[in-house]
């Protein structure tokens, strides 16, 4: 199927529409192109069943530093910001069984399975959170979002405070100590988006001293489930530039990447070490320029009307253009059926766009999986995948 972006151009040359409307479409295009045709899961980027394949990209990544050579070994927490946080810890205590190891009144911290670090729900949201190209496309009414994650924390080793805190100063990331108590050791820097990034001691012993048996102020909003979450499958993590952000992230924390996919803006997926995955995948507007720029390329006489039809978007208020779409998490003793009964005897479902109430199917390869909103609105994956590989 032709690309839209080159349709345009080809009405444009068969004086189908002026220039204005050409250049009218491609700024419309910026933040109308959905993500719908990316595949999810952490093993493949070839694209979704039925749309066909996309070009692989296959330059090599350029590090913006010399490889630190830590491996990451623990996901230390997820941060997670919402309207109600009270509401949205009782949820996932209940649909994904995760522990809960405190609740203050401000925020609580769960552990999100026995292998997959922890998560910390607090509340305080007043802003919108920012838009993630994977709410395009869903097919279903989307509720509205109340939430955002906002940071993550990953563990490292081998772990010297002293030579992390200069090792991120020799490259000029700026780390701010955010050390609490005797063996918790941090410092946090910002991504080349501004996203919030910690560099941490954190390790299974040392994260999971104790059991994590505190009470939620708030009761649970349905039966528990009994899932034991197992693995985080993979992060979709939204960015403008996708090879830049792989680059960094494979220098500083030895994410592997595996083969970039093409498509416009593109992706690449990665493995952080044997705790979890991510995809990490370029933007809508970043997969319209780079779609206008390859048409450009063999068409010289455009360049201007390139130039002037996909300009850079506004930066957002807080400075982060960065944002995490969805995360996908890994529940044992899978079965499709089975937990798609039990979501919908919990009404954890969405709106499909002729009524009825269903949690989105989305099987890709050996990816077996649904989408649900959580208890703020935000997009939900829970899947099959339970350890590194396919």
């Amino acid at each position: 199927m032709t690309d839209p972006i080159s349709r345009l151009f080809d009405d444009f040359d068969g004086g189908k529409i002026s220039r204005r409307q050409l250049l009218q479409a491609l700024a419309a295009a910026a933040v109308a192109i959905p993500a719908a045709s990316f595949a999810q899961g952490t093993q493949g980027t070839q694209g979704t069943p039925g749309r066909g394949n996309v070009p692989r990209d296959t330059t090599p990544l350029v590090m913006p530093f010399e490889p630190t050579g830590w491996r990451t070994v623990w996901l230390d927490h997820l941060n997670y910001q919402c309207v109600d946080y009270e509401k949205a810890a009782a949820f996932y205590s209940a649909l994904m069984g995760w522990k809960v190891r405190s609740d203050d009144g401000k925020q609580a911290v769960l552990d999100i399975g026995e292998n997959s670090g922890g998560i910390i729900i607090r509340g305080g949201l007043t802003m919108p959170p920012p838009a993630a190209i994977t709410d395009a496309g869903l097919g279903v009414a989307r509720p509205p979002i109340q939430a955002v994650f906002d940071g993550f924390a990953w563990g490292i080793d081998p772990w010297d405070t002293n030579k992390v805190e200069a090792e991120l100063k020799k490259r000029g990331l700026n780390p701010v100590a955010d050390h609490h108590g005797s063996d918790y050791k941090s410092f946090r820097v910002k991504d080349p988006d501004g996203f919030d990034l910690a560099i941490t001691n954190g390790t299974k012993a040392n994260r999971r001293k104790g059991p994590a048996n505190a009470k939620l102020k708030a009761p649970a909003p349905f039966e528990p489930t009994g899932w034991n979450t197992l693995y985080v499958d993979h992060i979709s993590f939204e960015v403008p530039d996708y090879r830049r952000s792989a680059a960094f992230y494979q220098a500083l924390l030895n994410w592997t990447p595996g083969r970039p996919g093409g498509g416009g803006g593109g992706q690449t997926t990665v493995q952080i070490g044997d705790v979890a995955g991510a995809i990490i995948r370029g933007n809508a507007a970043a997969r319209t320029a780079t779609s206008v720029a390859a048409v450009a390329a063999g068409r010289g006489s455009h360049n201007d009307s390139v130039a002037a039809a996909a300009p850079p978007p506004p930066p957002p208020p807080n400075g982060v253009t960065a944002a995490i779409g969805h995360i996908s998490f890994g529940i044992e003793n899978w079965d499709s059926q089975r937990v798609h009964d039990e979501l919908m005897k919990r009404d954890v479902a969405y709106t499909t766009r002729d009524g009825k109430r269903e949690p989105r199917v989305d099987n890709t390869g050996t990816l077996l999986s649904w989408h649900v909103p959580d208890a703020m609105g935000w997009d939900l994956q829970i899947g099959n995948k339970i350890k590194p590989g396919p």
